[in-house]
């Protein structure tokens, strides 16, 4: 089984207090928002289709903080720390990926500072 489908229950999860948490800190969105593009090594996925132990894959799984820091212009220090708060509230996982609704919000962050700085509404896009 591979990561993507392994690790899906856990990104399906309604995590509201895990969206709040990233709502409230601008140096944690930045962070999530880059996860997917941070370098890292997972172990290899088990074949046996057993319950994931995220606590195991997360202590076998190599990450670029170095690069992380480096792509959101964060220093080290907090991109350690965010990442401990981002882990331990399932907004982030090993695999790359975020949870559903921490993703939502990243998303709709984004589309709220395009709109804003390039001066529209929301009816401005329907034309």
């Amino acid at each position: 089984m591979a990561w993507l489908e392994a690790l899906l229950p856990f990104r399906a999860q309604n995590n509201f207090e895990g969206a709040a948490i990233l709502a409230q800190d601008r140096n944690l969105l930045r962070l999530a928002a880059a996860w997917p593009r941070v370098r890292r090594t997972l172990p290899d996925p088990s074949d046996s289709g057993e319950e994931v132990d995220l606590d195991k894959v997360w202590q076998d799984t190599k990450i670029d903080f170095p690069g992380w820091a480096e792509m959101t212009q964060i220093h080290l220090m907090v991109v350690l720390e965010g990442f401990k708060v981002l882990k331990a509230n399932q907004i982030i996982f090993p695999d790359g990926s975020l949870g559903h609704l921490a993703e939502a919000l990243i998303k709709k962050q984004a589309a709220g500072k395009f709109m804003a700085e390039m001066d529209l509404k929301p009816g401005d896009l329907k034309r």
